[in-house]
């Protein structure tokens, strides 16, 4: 499916990164490690926002395993994936291309193709090649919606392809030993992509951007007040929530449904308070 002239123009002769235009706010998930449910939980961001009445999207930032559209019940449905955006120069048309997605329960949803590359073990050259449009289709989808949820793999160079861009970035880990131990490395990995990436900002630009610190989600079946204690001190981060198992979720997904579609559990409180706190801060930043 060819792309359309409009989609493919640029908003303007300079990138998104040097205009700085007021885009709506943009939140990152990373998992610390496999099956804590970082998915889930953007997904569920999204679906709240939605319900909350702002236009959001949602974007699928894993190559390697990305299934975003299978969480959101899409992957049988028709609309534009990543393929179709591998010609994009520039700034993309965010309500333009967001017209061409997927939609479950009020969000677009750009995701990738399986067997075409994504999720298949894809070579250097391609996840090299296909990082040179993201920061551009981001931005556009952020510039043109309230809320853009990005669903992000732990690989550096993802994160650092959008760390201009990101206004929140929560890490999402697990309470056992291992996955808290993926957790401090991997916050630690994003802290210092995001303040490299603000620093170099600095350079040419009379207002630079403000430092981002990673915030954390805590999953597990029971967490102990003592154990939040030991991540904050640990991480030296916020630890914004924890949230145990919900099996609600196992209900939505059987009935192909997103979670969060029916409004209730606990991971829809989360979500609700997830979205309150981190657009706030954007917009106090």
């Amino acid at each position: 499916m060819p792309l359309s002239t409009d989609l493919r123009m640029p908003l303007g002769p300079a990138t998104s990164l040097r205009d700085r235009w007021r885009m709506g706010t943009v939140i990152a998930f990373v998992p610390a490690s496999g099956g804590v449910g970082s998915s889930t939980l953007a997904a569920a961001v999204a679906v709240r926002a939605a319900a909350a009445g702002r236009s959001v999207a949602a974007v699928d930032l894993d190559p390697w395993s990305g299934c975003l559209d299978v969480v959101f019940g899409l992957e049988q449905q028709p609309g534009w994936r990543w393929p179709e955006l591998a010609e994009v120069a520039g700034v993309v048309d965010g309500q333009g291309l967001a017209d061409e997605l997927p939609v479950s329960c009020g969000v677009p949803v750009l995701s990738g193709a399986r067997g075409a590359g994504w999720g298949t073990d894809p070579d250097a050259a391609s996840v090299e090649a296909w990082l040179e449009t993201v920061p551009d289709v981001v931005a556009g989808l952020a510039d043109a919606h309230a809320v853009t949820v990005l669903d992000l793999p732990r690989h550096p160079s993802v994160v650092a392809a959008v760390a201009l861009l990101v206004d929140a970035v929560v890490v999402v880990t697990g309470s056992q030993v291992p996955q808290l131990g993926s957790a401090y490395v991997v916050v630690a990995g994003v802290r210092g992509l995001l303040a490299r990436a603000r620093d170099a900002d600095r350079a040419w630009e009379a207002e630079p951007l403000l430092p981002i610190e990673p915030w954390v989600v805590l999953r597990g079946g029971r967490v102990e007040p003592d154990l939040e204690d030991l991540v904050v001190d640990q991480l030296d981060v916020p630890l914004v929530a924890t949230v145990g198992e919900d099996r609600r979720l196992v209900a939505e997904v059987t009935d192909g449904l997103p979670p969060g579609a029916r409004g209730r559990g606990d991971v829809v409180r989360l979500a609700d308070e997830l979205l309150l706190r981190l657009t706030e801060q954007a917009i106090a930043a």
